[in-house]
This record gives C-alpha cells, structure tokens and sequence, in this order.
C-alpha cells in the first residue's frame, strides 16, 4: 500500500484531466477573467463565479433563477459578499504561502460560515440548508491563490496518508 497520496500523482492528475475537462474548461475561464477584472468584486464577475458554481455540480442547490440579480441566486450571492466583502478584501492579493494563517483565520472562517449559512438569504434555495462546498467553491474564485479546491477524495487521502483531520460539510 502507497503511503503518500503524491504517489503515482501524474496518473492521477492525467485522469482527473481527462474526467474532470468541463471542470478546467470554466476553471480556466473564470481565472482569465479574474485576472482581467482585478476585482473580484465586482458585480460583472458574479456571473462567472455562478458559472463555476453550475460546472462544479451545485446548479441543483441553487434554483432555478440562477442568473437573476432581483430575486434569484445571482441576488443573493451579490448580497452575501458585499457582506464579506470587508473581511475577504484584505486577502485578496494574498497566497497560500504568503498568508499568516492566524492573523486571518477569524475573517477567513466567519467569511466562509456567511456564504455557507442557512436561513433567510442564504445561498442554498432550500434555505434549511447550509451551502458550504458552494462556500469553498466561491472563496476559491474570489482568490484562486489562496482558497484551495479540496473534494472529498483529496480530503478522505489527507485524512488517511497525512492526518489531518477533515469534517464532513456535506
């Protein structure tokens, strides 16, 4: 039994690159765009992020009016991050490597609990459910650099091979 999860990782990768095209395809849009626009922001760069959310398999939990900025999910995702905007602003121009993880971890968690959180306005359409992949997937478009994609897969072998914990959001 392999002990690393990087053992036989171009194998991997080359798999997951020939399954996952869409999810590259519209990964790899959304960053040109990100890098176009500069702000992540901005209300034109909503529509791509929403896009991303579509390909990365949570259009179900998101309603049927997903690009409507009066009432749909387009309206609420607006909403939900010109309330972390202030939080997630400063972090923007920040990597994995350069971050001091505890002098932002506070903003970083409360940002992602108000884009997860259930209820009135909440990003999930049943609103008795909370959004978290939808969270993690958005913090990621908002900043490529810093939020990290990790599915289930990559977090259930960092669980075995490296023991790190993971909680199941899902």
């Amino acid at each position: 039994m392999n002990t690393s999860i990087t053992a036989n990782a171009e194998e991997k990768i080359a798999r997951f690159n020939a399954e996952g095209l869409h999810y590259n395809l519209v990964a790899n849009e959304i960053y040109k765009k990100y890098s176009y626009i500069g702000d992540p922001f901005d209300k034109s760069f909503l529509e791509y992020i929403i896009a991303g959310l579509i390909v990365f398999d949570l259009g179900p939990r998101m309603g049927s009016n997903k690009y409507d900025f009066d009432r749909g999910f387009a309206s609420r995702l607006d909403s939900k991050l010109r309330e972390t905007k202030q939080l997630l602003e400063p972090l923007m121009k920040l990597s994995l490597a350069q971050i001091a993880l505890q002098e932002h971890c506070d903003a970083m968690m409360t940002s992602c609990d108000t884009l997860a959180a259930r209820g009135s306005g909440g990003l999930h359409e049943d609103q008795t459910k909370a959004f978290h992949v939808g969270a993690t997937k958005i913090l990621h478009f908002l900043n490529p650099h810093l939020f990290i994609i990790v599915d289930r897969h990559a977090a259930r072998a960092f669980r075995m091979f490296g023991n790190i914990p993971f909680r199941n959001t899902t």
